[in-house]
This record gives C-alpha cells, structure tokens and sequence, in this order.
C-alpha cells in the first residue's frame, strides 16, 4: 500500500536540515565532524510504505544512516527499516550502478545505520536493539538487520541530548505539548503554549521564531499521525480476533478514516493557511514561492491549495 502526499512533522523538518542533521549524528555516533555541506539528505520523500514513511535518511561517511520517530513502542520496527534501507539503496544507485548489479564485480554501497528514536509515554530502556531476527519463523544463522532505540523523552539521555541541543530542543516542545494537554487545553493551545515557552528558554528560539507557524502546522500534524496510528493498532487488533473477513472491513474503514481526515484538516487550518499566506506576502514572497511552501508544510495538493488563491 503506497500513500502519497505524506506532510511532514517537525521532527523530519528540522532534521532534514543539514546543520541539525550532522549534529544529531555526532550525538548518537560519539563523533565530531563540523562540516554539514559533507551530508547528503537523501529520504525518499514520496514513497510511503503501509502508511508510513521514513523520516530522515542522511548519506554521510559512507554510510546510509536512517532515522525513524515513534511515539508508540513498536517491535516490527527492524522490518520496517529493513524496507526504507531497500528502498533509499535502490534510489541512490545510478543506471550504471543498476545494470552491474548483474556483473561479477562488486557493487559498492553504503553501510546501513538505523536508530529508532523513541518519545512514547510508555517506558523503556534509554537504549534498546530491536532485532530482525526476533521476527523470524525459524533460526536464520547469519541474517541481522538491528534497529537501534534511543529514549529521546525529556530527560532522558542525556549526553546524547546535550549534544544535540537540537534533539533536546524537540523532546522539549513534546513535553510541554503533553504538559498542556494534561492541564485542559487544547491540542492547538497546547502547541501554542508549548512554543512560546519553548522560544522563552531558549529551546529551538531561532528556528521556532523564523517559522513559527508552519512548526505548529507541523506539531499539530504529528498528533494527527500519532491519532491514525492509534486507529491503525485498534483495526489490527480487531482484524487479528476476527480473522480474514474483518481484514477487508478494517482496510475500508482505514481507507476511509484517511480520505475523511485530511479533508477535516484543510478545513480545520484553513484560517492558519489564510493568516500563513498573508504573513508570507507581507514578507515580500511571491505567491507561487508561497504555494510551494503551503503545499510543502500542509500537504496539500494543487488543487487543494489554490482555493486560498482566488
């Protein structure tokens, strides 16, 4: 099942970007490079795979290294990761590269890395190795593939977010979203809240201050993410108990519950749009650069976004 059109979190946003990127890959790899113009991004931005997508892939020191953001504990994660591996190899390959897949020398291809980065509320190790071959039928001597979870809720590991100060920065906002929730705001008053104190202390103040409202585009998308994951694991659950004739009930509902979603989210934000496409034009953008962005940050299709332009 392929979906298309994914927006992206403020998580895949901000690491996507080369600077953030090459320090969270010091953090974790105990490294100290300093030039991110060495780093490629390489995600695959429109191939999503059972509903989910990788979220960054970086080409960096000869090695493919992925990162993958969860707010739910999930062990089928070395699978998932196994497919975004295949399908980012797959994409950085040349036709050259393809085509002597078939001779007898050796193609070289970068080393995969995989981290789960983990900010769910239910608990678990700092750090974690999830592995393939758990989800083996029979023993298979000789094939891995790991998946390696880190704890990135606030105040966990914190070497690796000291760091990372733009790690720590995310798992901040996260907290404080979580913190405002639980007092009785809303969802969009608590990412509110959550930014201004997060700009106030000095938490990811420049890049939250620069793109104020597409970060709470993005954060509120996160929690939507987050709720169809939910609807996902309650379909699966039931498909499981009511074998193969509530699996194609579960897929229509599932189907269904997507298209109703995003049609509930244009017009939900359609007034955030409005209020974006007139800070942007007071910026002096062009209303085409201004498309892009829209299209970029709210995940919407042509059509969908020139009804904010006519």
């Amino acid at each position: 099942m392929v979906r298309r059109n994914h927006k992206d979190s403020l998580f895949c946003d901000l690491f996507s970007q080369k600077g953030y990127a090459l320090s969270l890959y010091n953090a974790v790899k105990g490294t100290d490079y300093d030039d991110p113009e060495e780093l490629q991004v390489v995600t695959i931005k429109d191939v999503i795979y059972m509903h989910r997508k990788n979220d960054v892939s970086i080409l960096f020191d000869h090695r493919l290294t992925l990162w993958e953001h969860q707010s739910s504990m999930n062990r089928n994660m070395p699978v998932r990761g196994l497919i975004y591996y295949a399908h980012n190899i797959e994409g950085i390959l040349d036709n050259n590269q393809k085509k002597r897949l078939f001779g007898k020398s050796v193609v070289k291809i970068p080393a995969p890395e995989y981290y789960v980065l983990y900010n769910g509320i239910d608990k678990s190790p700092e750090l974690m190795d999830l592995r393939l071959s758990d989800a083996f039928e029979v023993p298979s001597p000789g094939y891995e593939w790991t998946a390696h979870l880190i704890d990135i809720n606030f105040g966990h590991n914190g070497e690796i977010m000291e760091q990372c100060p733009a790690l720590e920065g995310y798992a901040f906002l996260i907290e404080e979203i979580r913190a405002g929730r639980v007092r009785g705001l809303t969802e969009k008053q608590a990412v509110d809240a959550a930014i201004e104190k997060a700009i106030n202390e000095g938490y990811l103040a420049e890049y939250l201050t620069k793109i104020r409202a597409e970060a709470r585009s993005m954060l509120l998308t996160e929690f939507d993410e987050k709720a169809y994951e939910e609807v996902i694991r309650e379909e699966s659950f039931k498909e499981g108990k009511a074998e193969g004739k509530a699996e194609g009930i579960a897929e229509g509902i599932a189907e269904g519950i997507v298209k109703g979603k995003a049609e509930g989210i244009i017009q939900a934000r359609a007034e955030d749009i409005k209020i974006f496409i007139s800070d942007k034009r007071e910026d002096g953008k062009s209303d085409e650069e201004i498309r892009n962005r829209v299209k970029k940050y709210y995940g919407l299709e042509d059509s969908e976004v020139e009804r904010f332009f006519l």
